[in-house]
This record gives C-alpha cells, sequence and structure tokens, in this order.
C-alpha cells in the first residue's frame, strides 16, 4: 500500500488529523477524531444508517483544500 500525504492541521506534532490517499485503489483515508455527539449523530441517521463497525470523523475546516486535493481539485478558493 503507498499512501500519498496531502494535508494536516492543528498543532506540529505527529497526532493531527490529516488526510490521505491510498495511491492502489484511489480511496481517501482520513485522521481525526471520531464524532460521537448524539445529536450530530442522530442527524447523520436521518439521512444514513451508520453501521456498527463504522465511525463518523470530524475533519477540521483547515483539511478542506486538501480533502479537494486528494479528489483531484485544482487551485480552489478556500476563504
Amino acid at each position: 500500500m503507498a499512501l500519498r500525504f496531502y494535508g494536516k492541521a492543528g498543532s506540529d506534532n505527529s497526532s493531527c488529523p490529516s488526510v490521505h490517499v491510498d495511491d492502489e485503489d484511489g480511496s481517501l483515508v482520513i485522521v481525526g477524531r471520531p464524532e460521537d455527539g448524539p445529536e450530530v449523530l442522530a442527524k447523520i441517521r436521518e439521512v444514513s444508517h451508520i453501521e456498527d463497525f463504522e465511525r463518523a470523523f470530524r475533519v477540521p475546516a483547515e483539511l478542506k483544500k486538501a480533502l479537494w486535493e486528494a479528489c483531484g481539485g485544482h487551485d480552489p478558493h478556500f476563504g
């Protein structure tokens, strides 16, 4: 497996949320804080089912550009 790094947010230490792409299958790998807030999960469940083996992750706004680029976008304008 070859993971390509696109960006991280937060402090300069190694525990920061980050965005990567698996070059073998093109999937995104997101490192971040699992979202377990009951209100947030209830809102998600209004439109989608969360399996027992799945988790929702909160991605900091600072990673929007990295996500865009990881999905193939170029020169995004993020405020």
